[in-house]
């Protein structure tokens, strides 16, 4: 009888307290909410060489109520995208004992690309907050913390495709099968370099592995130097298909063989590049744009000073054209090179400055992205 006593008495006390007023109970009014205490606000960048390494740990602190005997809050921690005012929120950890939570590079990078669809190699704002809350309805039993922005930016996630390669005497390494050039995984099975050809009366292929002549890709009697259909070679028994022609002129050129639907192409592309908008020092004056350094055949960088504006990179000073510029898709970290060969083209939309600062800026012809980040 005198347990039964004690407990009743319990249950008596906890009921004096309420998130939602009635008739019989007390409002609960003096509380503090749960505030993140860790990571600290900043833009970071995810690896996926760490992606089973930890990435953030967020702290925060207990959430207080007047009484203190009430039941423990539970604390919530929620994810979204910033300005979306926590509409949608994830969730990453919901606890009513910790006050900590671990996640990877590699997890934050699943969040980011597979629930918020995010972009590769683009910088994206998310915000993050913890909610205390106590068994009941009603405002003072929800709390949220002030709100936490962090700007990240994923990687892309890279699927391992068997490269093809390319050579031929039009090419820097010639016929000799052990130097054959890697080409780079587009998509679907098409496979994209740029090299320097070396002008009429030489030739190309593509083989499957360097040191061997078969598997291998040539053309037919149709094939032009600049698109064609591809003949393969599953074996060495097989006949060789002919060679593809190299363009008559000498210069870098893109490179596509597409191995599902059998078809080439090859185009003139940039040997040089040159910065120029309103959001550079050069402004728009095309005989002013700011020199990229060539990496390699194909591959260029800048680290320059951007202010807000646009952007397009020039091949030739003085000339509008050819030019790159992009697409309606692109954000001012990352897109898609949209080329424009002669002036009789119309006019790319200009890349988007993403602010004030200095910024590294890369041009990649072979897959015609760019991408450009703060340094």
């Amino acid at each position: 009888m005198k347990k039964l006593t004690i407990l009743i008495l319990a249950i008596g006390l906890v009921s004096l307290y309420s998130c939602k007023k009635d008739e019989d109970r007390a409002v609960l009014t003096d509380y503090t909410a749960a505030q993140l205490l860790s990571p600290p606000q900043g833009s970071y960048i995810l690896k996926e060489a760490l992606k089973d390494s930890v990435l953030f740990t967020y702290t925060w602190s207990a959430a207080t109520y007047n009484p203190t005997d009430l039941v423990k809050p539970v604390y919530t921690l929620e994810m979204d995208t910033a300005g979306n005012n926590f509409n949608s929120p994830k969730v990453l950890t919901s606890s009513a004992t910790s006050f900590s939570f671990s996640i990877t590079h590699g997890t934050m990078n699943n969040m980011i690309l597979g629930v918020f669809s995010g972009i590769p190699d683009a910088l994206s704002t998310f915000e993050f907050r913890v909610t205390s809350q106590l068994s009941g309805s009603g405002a003072a039993c929800t709390k949220h913390s002030a709100v936490l922005s962090l700007d990240i930016t994923p990687y892309s996630q890279v699927v391992v495709v068997p490269p093809i390669y390319l050579l031929g005497d039009a090419t820097t390494i010639g016929w000799d099968n052990m130097k054959a050039l890697e080409m780079t995984h587009l998509t679907n099975g098409q496979f994209a370099i740029v090299e320097h050809l070396s002008g009429a009366g030489k030739f190309i292929k593509f083989i499957a592995d360097r040191g061997a002549w078969a598997p291998q890709w040539g053309t037919d009697a149709t094939g032009t130097w600049d698109a064609g259909p591809m003949v393969y070679r599953p074996t060495e028994s097989e006949p060789d298909p002919a060679a593809i022609p190299s363009p008559a002129d000498e210069g870098d050129f893109w490179i596509m063989a597409d191995t599902v639907n059998l078809v080439y192409q090859v185009q003139a592309t940039s040997a040089q590049l040159y910065l120029i908008g309103d959001a550079t020092t050069a402004g728009w004056d095309n005989t002013k744009g700011i020199e990229f350094t060539k990496v390699s055949p194909g591959i260029f960088t800048l680290t320059t000073n951007l202010t807000a504006g646009g952007m397009k990179l020039l091949e030739v000073l003085g000339q509008w054209a050819p030019q790159w510029g992009t697409d309606i898709n692109a954000t001012p970290n990352f897109g898609n090179l949209v080329y424009r060969p002669t002036e009789s083209v119309p006019d790319p939309p200009s890349l988007t400055s993403p602010g004030t600062g200095t910024f590294i800026i890369e041009a990649n012809l072979i897959t015609k992205t760019f991408k450009v980040t703060a340094k």
